[in-house]
């Protein structure tokens, strides 16, 4: 019986970003490419492909002359793969030709350089995955507890968070708030992510900064959900116990094979959960919190009459 051939050792060259392919260019017509979730996608077809295959990580690492634990590692994202190293992959594993192809399609977008890991001297390493997801998310549902979320604030109200958070270094700060500002272009521009909102009256109650800059922030949300490029409701103190104690947001994927998350931020980085039977828990408590909240429209108008009294304090205070 004639030996079956086996592919030789792959390099182990796997930078993943030797190159400097756009990483906006899209793969799929008219959607907005990140290479965090094409990273994850890739890595999810690569262990589908394998296990199709009834190969196990021994089986593959030795085929391919690499160490046990690389097969392992690139099937979980936690290292980056070249092309020529796919390629050999869909060899070992069998795949057919349009298999193999998308598969390179996928490596090639993955090995792209993000706009925002450039702001990696102001992100931990949680945010930084977490604005890779949100880069290529179809859809955001937010619940916020405490204080407004980055991508709704003012430059006044956001200066003052992220002194609060620490960032009392100039230079820090206004990288920041640049991420800020490339975040919230990107994320409300017309077709972009479905953004849906319930924000809790303490996070609105809570004073950051002096009754100007708090008049101007709940104006600026006011209009937000006013011109309809977010769904924004208020949940009023009196809609009684709610289902979450603190903010989370629930990132949906319709055009590319992720799974849905949730991201929960903490003091200085975010965590995301990726069980299917937590994010469906978030999904739920997201959907009873809108169902609490106010209407959209009753929302705006309620955020206009308290930014209306904070206008009258700053006037009797000058007065």
């Amino acid at each position: 019986m004639t030996p079956q051939k086996q592919p030789s050792p792959v390099p182990h060259t796997d930078d993943p970003h030797p190159h400097t392919d756009d990483p906006h260019a899209a793969i799929d017509s008219g959607a907005a490419v990140s290479p965090v979730v094409r990273r994850r996608v890739l890595a999810a077809e690569l262990r589908e492909l394998r296990r199709a295959a009834g190969l196990t990580h021994v089986d593959v690492a030795r085929r391919l002359g690499w160490q046990q634990g690389k097969v392992s590692k690139i099937e979980g994202a936690k290292q980056g793969i070249g092309v020529d190293a796919v390629i050999a992959l869909a060899e070992v594993c069998h795949a057919g030709a349009e298999q193999r192809d998308r598969l390179v399609e996928l490596a090639h977008a993955a090995r792209g350089r993000a706009w925002w890991e450039g702001f990696g001297d102001v992100l931990a390493s949680g945010e930084l995955t977490s604005v890779g997801l949100e880069a290529e998310a179809d859809s955001l549902r937010v619940f916020v507890a405490e204080t407004v979320p980055a991508l709704l604030r003012t430059d006044a109200y956001a200066r003052i968070v992220e002194g609060a958070a620490g960032w009392s270094n100039r230079s820090g700060m206004e990288r920041r708030l640049e991420l800020m500002l490339h975040r919230r272009t990107r994320m409300l521009a017309t077709g972009g992510a479905e953004v849906e909102v319930v924000l809790s009256e303490s996070a609105v109650r809570r004073r950051v900064g002096g009754a100007e800059v708090m008049g101007e922030q709940l104006e600026h949300l006011a209009e937000l959900g006013r011109n309809g490029r977010i769904e924004l409701r208020f949940l009023p103190f009196d809609a009684g116990a709610v289902p979450a104690s603190g903010s989370f947001t629930v990132l949906g994927f319709q055009r590319v094979a992720h799974p849905d998350l949730v991201v929960l931020p903490d003091l200085h980085d975010c965590t995301c959960l990726e069980d299917p039977g937590a994010v469906e828990a978030y999904r739920t408590a997201a959907g009873a919190l809108a169902e609490q909240a106010l209407l959209p429209a009753d929302s705006c108008a309620r955020l206009r009459d308290m930014a209306r009294d904070y206008r009258a304090e700053v006037r009797e205070a000058v007065g």
